[in-house]
């Protein structure tokens, strides 16, 4: 089928959209720093190991767990390629199991293909728990190892418990909760491992490319006039390079870029100045601005025709990633990139033949849209202004 794609390496070239006019991630601002504590988060249910990025976090986990070549890894239909390429770097066996249209595992499929497998990854979906006492006990009834992947819930809890708590090893995506530009973390009970420095010139990159970012979505505006200058030059000089071609063989600024496992950055740590964000980052303000943020856009989306919340509550204690919606029209997803509205579709590439209905349709149709908290009330609201333009003049066009 035409949503099921093949390998990573075949992945079809992106459409030429504009740049996004708000930012889909967060951007340092002036409120982003506070030492704030008391929301549960991944990093209180073991020894954290902080990574580039979430993929090197998987393919550490794989490791811990002693996960070769010919292991079964059962892995949900509706993913990433991330998810999958560090399954198929350790010789591992990749098994997709089937989920319910609320995005639950479906655990009759998951037992149908449990024969032989070493480990379960199961993902909470856009910052949404799954149920974690059924399936903890689904795995210990059958020595299977739970590798909780919390990449979309970073914070909160689960039946009491922090997120990542229930699996034997957690990981998590830094980068999509906090102002930086990488980062990633193993989460396991034990020893944390001992990574490399990934050099000065990393260093100063990352940090660059965080104020970067941050000028580029107008925060910051002392930075704005003391840095501007020079990011402008870095601009155009980039852009020589590149009509010169001189951008061949260029070492790539963001380690998790393309779709190739990247060994190189296996064993190397995240930046001084990730590591730093992410020890000072205000983590109340954090969950409070997220959950505000959704909570708008829940209420900016109500009545949309063709649309629907994929989570249409959002239940005490859930910190979300995203604010996901199902959308009918296909028209609606290019033509809100054209606009340059900061929307992804998870899971657009799917791997080699997944054939589960809910991830084929998802995959197509699941918009999420950013609740950070970066974002501005008047980027939130032009984000709703510009989704309800499009959807109803696509609703239009199919009334003609």
């Amino acid at each position: 089928m035409e949503q099921t794609r093949a390998l990573a390496g075949e992945k079809a070239a992106p459409p030429d959209y504009p740049a996004a006019k708000a930012p889909s991630h967060p951007v340092l601002s002036a409120g982003t720093l506070g030492l704030s504590r008391g929301v549960p988060s991944v990093l209180d249910a073991g020894r954290a190991t902080h990574t580039v990025s979430g993929r090197m976090a998987l393919a550490l986990a794989l490791d811990r767990l002693g996960i070769g070549r010919g292991a079964r890894v059962l892995l949900p239909s509706y993913h990433c390629l991330a998810l999958v390429e560090p399954v198929v770097r350790a010789g591992a066996v990749p098994v997709f199991y089937a989920l319910r249209r609320d995005l639950s595992i479906d655990i009759d499929d998951l037992a149908r293909k449990a024969l032989g497998a070493r480990a379960v990854v199961a993902v909470h979906y856009f910052g949404f728990p799954q149920e974690m006492a059924a399936l903890r006990e689904f795995c210990d009834a059958r020595r299977i190892a739970l590798v909780e992947d919390c990449a979309h819930a970073f914070f909160g809890s689960c039946a009491g418990r922090p997120m990542g708590a229930h699996g034997d090893v957690a990981i998590a995506s830094t980068w999509k909760f906090f102002a930086v530009r990488e980062g990633g973390c193993l989460v396991a009970r034990g020893p944390a491992a001992r990574l490399r420095s990934p050099g000065l010139r990393y260093e100063a990159k990352s940090m660059l490319n965080a104020l970067e970012r941050a000028w580029e979505m107008g925060r910051l505006p002392l930075l704005r006039a003391v840095l501007g200058p020079l990011f402008r030059l870095k601009d155009r000089l980039r852009d020589r390079r590149k009509r010169g071609g001189g951008g061949a063989g260029a070492v790539r600024d963001v380690p998790t870029g393309g779709l190739q496992f990247e060994e190189s950055w296996l064993g190397r740590r995240p930046s001084r100045f990730t590591r730093f964000v992410l020890a000072f980052s205000n983590r109340r303000r954090i969950a409070r601005l997220r959950r505000e943020n959704y909570a708008i856009l829940l209420d900016g989306f109500h009545g949309l025709p063709g649309t629907r919340a994929l989570f249409p509550a959002l239940p005490e204690g859930v910190v979300p990633y995203v604010f996901p919606v199902v959308v009918e029209d296909d028209s609606v997803f290019p033509a809100l990139k054209r606009r340059g509205v900061p929307i992804v579709r998870f899971g657009e590439f799917l791997w080699q033949g997944v054939d589960d209905p809910v991830a084929l349709e998802y995959s197509r149709k699941v918009l999420q849209f950013p609740c950070h908290q970066e974002m501005t009330r008047a980027e939130i609201d032009w984000i709703v202004a510009e989704v309800r333009d499009a959807v109803l003049k696509g609703a239009s066009r199919c009334g003609e």
